[in-house]
């Protein structure tokens, strides 16, 4: 059975610890913390009050437009989902027929897997081995010949890891194995290091789905969107597991208006990659040794996570993510924020100890 656990405020957990959301600090989810950009604010205010009475376009053409001048692709490479979770979902679903297994690089998000066991997908986790939780796409390569599975999910960069493979390795893994299919989950990879690997167009490539979240991106989580990008045949096999309707008009408008703002994703990358350094400096000083990561969160070992967590919360409003649902009970994710924020979390985990 997959744990479904995820980062974020909990209002029932709050309400049952009695606390209020506004005293609390979320270093638990990885969204970009300059918020939404005001153009985005904006048009979705004018969606909400012109649109709510009608259907939203079942195929969000013209946000796939935007999309694709954004991204100098065709918009028949695109699907946009509610959510990057929904088309991972609808990747996955539609493998059901396939009798050889999904091939999961762990440990890592556990949606894709959820996914495979309530549709019957028989799955193989790979889990990275080091300290370090280090990709190793020589592993990976002997896997794909042990298991022979259908398709391969990588994210890339790893949650809750921030790991990710460099360009060199990833381009040679898939094309080494042109018959399996790679789903990349690349959720963070616009705010990490490697974020040069958004130019390599591995969508050119028949057997790739790159999955990206502007949940993240552009911090709309509350309204849940995000994109697939692939071949017009993975494109059509996506949206034949899907209702209609999925994107909201909101959510297209939002769409619409963040792709003319690429530079709010660049900047909001400076920032956190430079917070995340500062951060880690400043542990490292008290003796707390952050492992490495390519975006800007991190995981720390610790005694317990979830009491780690519990107590952070409880006695010092700081909300962490206990990673023990991906399989590591002795480490906590942590997503670096503002100058405070570093030295209201350093100043509890000092209190607290870890």
């Amino acid at each position: 059975m997959v744990e479904r656990v995820h980062g974020g405020v909990d209002p029932t957990e709050l309400q049952r610890l009695g606390l209020n959301a506004e005293s609390v600090l979320d270093l638990s989810v990885n969204v970009n913390p300059l918020g939404p950009h005001p153009a985005v604010v904006e048009a979705v205010q004018r969606a909400a009050r012109s649109a709510l009475a009608d259907y939203p376009d079942r195929l969000a053409t013209t946000a796939r437009q935007a999309l694709a001048r954004a991204l100098d692709c065709e918009p028949e490479r695109i699907a946009l989902g509610h959510g990057s979770v929904e088309l991972l979902w609808a990747l996955v679903s539609g493998l059901r027929r396939e009798q050889r297994p999904l091939l999961i690089a762990g440990p890592t998000f556990g949606e894709p897997e959820a996914a495979a066991r309530a549709h019957d997908v028989p799955c193989v986790q790979l889990n990275a081995s080091d300290p370090h939780f280090t990709p190793d796409a020589a592993r990976l390569a002997a896997a794909i010949g042990a298991h022979a599975p259908c398709a391969v999910y990588l994210c890339q960069p790893n949650n809750p890891t921030g790991r990710a493979l460099g360009s060199s390795e990833l381009q040679a893994l898939i094309e080494s194995h042109p018959r399996v299919a790679f789903i990349l989950d690349q959720a963070f990879l616009s705010l990490s290091s490697e974020h040069a690997q958004l130019g390599l167009r591995l969508d050119r490539k028949p057997n790739v789905v790159l999955v990206r979240s502007l949940t993240k991106d552009h911090a709309l989580a509350g309204l849940r969107v995000g994109y697939a990008l692939a071949s017009p045949e993975w494109i059509e096999r996506i949206e034949a597991q899907r209702p209609p309707w999925s994107v909201s008009s909101l959510a297209q408008a939002a769409v619409i208006a963040a792709a003319q703002h690429p530079e709010h994703v660049a900047q909001a990358r400076e920032f956190l990659l430079d917070a995340r350094q500062q951060l880690t400096a400043a542990l490292a000083q008290h003796g707390f040794a952050a492992l490495p990561s390519t975006t800007h969160f991190f995981l720390l070992r610790v005694a317990d996570a979830d009491a780690l967590r519990e107590r952070m919360l409880v006695r010092q409003r700081v909300l962490l993510r206990s990673c023990r649902s991906f399989g590591l009970p002795q480490h906590v994710r942590i997503a670096a924020g503002d100058e405070s924020a570093r030295a209201r979390l350093l100043q509890a985990l000092l209190e607290e100890g870890a």
